[in-house]
């Protein structure tokens, strides 16, 4: 028993702590707006008090005196004070309305900021990436870690408030029935046995709704991920080919039928503890009714007072049955918060170091790798294991070798996506983790293998932002051969890419789509291009173009240039060969192809037999 009571201690220790966070953290983002959210709960529990009190004062004098003085005294505070209450009203729901979109935009850029800020091996963590889809499903569908606060934290303080409101209202009626003490001890403990059940039932009802939903939430997720297939118009070719709708489709539905189950034993719960809430409350009304009539007929109250007892008291159940719903939605939100936070907390294992980038005009950068070995989270298997290169600025340096040599990995490593398990990378003789992280990406344009473009207009996915030099990015997609499409498209750099948004959106080809990403390196100038399969996409004469211009796209800039196709290195005066995650050779075309033992020798006319006919 006293493990049991520690464990509990330790969970409501937890729990308030994520609530201190949670409010810290939404009154440091949206302070003004919380504000107004609980003045809203509090006006709204607490305004029918005043036509309440004021009703019955008027109602008794209606029945009893009729002095006009009073009359006339009652109407007009009665109608003065709800038309002063009813602008409170208006006036917090008005403001509250405007901020609402502003409080939810926030939420949601915590929690893309902190997607943005993830070192990029964490985003290939399987546990990491099921944190983050559960997370923001929980954020921006269903409502819940500070959304669920936002709402649950006013409600709990407008109906404590409302209940203290309404005990100050019957106060009264205990103190004018205190010769009546057993009827009244008899009459506060059914009433309390009735406000005890009902809250009980009400809570249970919200417990029962918050344990389907976290039991539902990984489900949820899975399903939401299944349903994205359906709705990316990219995957439908596959789709279709292979016949994987029927695939899909029955994934799609376990998770649902799970889904479905949970949610139909919910409400068979909630059902029978709602029927006992409906009913509890009747009979307290029932004894409130009886007590305070009896006490009117017997002349201990008016009847004006006896209509405030009344609707005080049920009022009063009503808030009981409000304060236990918030408390229980919030102590169950704690698990949803204690995963919010997991994911904000996730820590940043990458140096990011704090030394500025020398912004060299002869773009005179030296790199060099000292013995650096590399193996992906989670695996035991290196993907690089002892390199040792260098190279200097205007340097053209391919990259060669099979599929899993570790070509794409040394592209990773040089641009700091990931930092080696073992050894040292150098610029200018400085360790690269001592640079500051975001000025060190600065110093690179990349096309990766499996790039990527966007929704975005031509002209945006070129210069990567919303404002760009029109003649440069025309530049970059004549230099990279998208002559051809500029025309078609009558120049138009706001020509928008595929239809995600935009019905009139254009349809890229693969070669088109790897065009602009090169125009993309080509037009952010920074001194070290990296091209990892560039023109994989490419038909041979478009690939024999880009070839033939390359020098013109990358000038005189430090290039590294990987690829499958032997005959497209031959451009490149320094080769680097890649075997099992090792270098194995390195030397020009011509050097590398006398050395007849070695894996270019057999990369070369392994592929070159099939361009000789006999």
């Amino acid at each position: 028993m006293p493990a049991i009571k520690k464990k509990e201690k330790g969970k409501l220790g937890r729990v308030l702590h994520l609530y201190r966070r949670a409010m810290g953290l939404m009154f440091r983002e949206s302070g003004a707006y919380t504000m107004i959210v609980c003045g809203q709960w509090i006006l709204r529990f607490c305004a029918p008090y005043w036509g309440i009190w004021f009703s019955a004062r008027l109602l008794d004098e209606v029945l009893g005196e009729r002095v006009p003085e009073r009359l006339v005294k009652y109407v007009v505070c009665l109608l003065l004070g709800n038309l002063v209450l009813e602008f409170l009203k208006e006036l917090l729901d008005s403001l509250e309305a405007q901020k609402h979109y502003n409080f939810f935009q926030k939420e949601i850029m915590i929690f893309a900021g902190k997607v943005m800020e993830l070192d990029y091996d964490l985003l290939e963590d399987e546990e990491l990436h099921m944190l983050y889809r559960r997370v923001g499903r929980e954020t921006t569908n269903d409502g819940k870690n500070l959304e669920t606060l936002r709402r649950h934290l006013p409600l709990l303080m407008g109906s404590v408030a409302g209940i203290g409101m309404s005990l100050f209202m019957v106060w009264d009626l205990l103190a004018r029935m205190k010769d009546q003490a057993f009827l009244l001890l008899l009459f506060v403990l059914l009433v309390a046995a009735g406000i005890w059940v009902s809250a009980r039932c009400s809570a249970a009802t919200s417990r029962v709704w918050e344990e389907c939903n976290g039991a539902i939430s990984e489900y949820c997720a899975r399903r939401d991920g299944y349903m994205n297939y359906f709705s990316q118009y990219g995957k439908g070719k596959e789709v279709r080919i292979y016949g994987l709708g029927k695939l899909l489709i029955d994934r799609l539905m376990q998770s649902h039928h799970f889904v479905d189950k949970e949610v139909d034993k919910r409400d068979l719960k909630a059902l029978f503890h709602n029927s006992i809430v409906q009913f509890s409350q009747k009979v307290t009304m029932t004894v409130t009714y009886c007590l305070t009539g009896f006490a009117a007929l017997a002349g201990m109250i008016t009847f004006g007072s006896m209509l405030q007892y009344v609707q005080s008291l049920t009022h009063f159940i009503d808030h009981i049955s409000c304060c236990g719903e918030a408390l229980v939605t919030l102590w169950y939100n704690a698990e949803y918060l204690e995963r919010y936070f997991a994911f904000l907390d996730t820590p940043s294992h990458m140096q990011k170091g704090c030394l500025p980038v020398e912004k060299r005009v002869d773009s005179e950068y030296k790199i060099v790798f000292d013995h650096v070995s590399f193996r992906y989270p989670g695996s035991d298997k290196y993907a690089l294991k002892d390199i040792s290169i260098e190279f200097k600025v205007g340097e053209k340096l391919a990259v060669v070798g099979m599929n899993g040599s570790g070509k794409s990995t040394f592209i990773k490593l040089l641009c700091r996506l990931y930092d080696p398990t073992e050894g040292t990378i150098y610029m200018n003789g400085i360790d690269i983790r001592r640079y500051d992280y975001q000025e060190y990406f600065g110093l690179f344009s990349v096309v990766f293998q499996d790039f990527r473009l966007f929704s975005f207009g031509l002209g945006e996915n070129v210069a990567m932002s919303e404002t760009f030099r029109e003649e440069a990015v025309r530049d970059a997609l004549v230099k990279a051969g998208m002559e051809e499409f500029l025309k078609e498209h009558n120049d138009d750099l706001s020509t928008t890419l595929y239809r995600d948004f935009d019905k009139n959106g254009v349809e890229v080809s693969g070669g088109e789509a790897q065009k602009i990403a090169l125009a993309r390196a080509v037009c952010k100038g920074a001194p070290f291009v990296l091209l990892d399969e560039p023109t994989a996409a490419l038909d041979p004469k478009a690939e024999y173009e880009i070839y033939k211009r390359f020098n013109d796209l990358v000038a005189d800039r430090t290039t590294v240039y990987i690829s499958h196709r032997m005959s497209s290195c031959r451009f490149c005066g320094d080769i680097a060969v890649f075997h099992e995650g090792r270098m194995v050779q390195r030397g020009s075309h011509e050097s590398l192809l006398e050395e007849t033992t070695g894996k270019y020798y057999e990369l070369w006319t392994a592929q070159a037999q099939y361009y000789v006919t006999e």
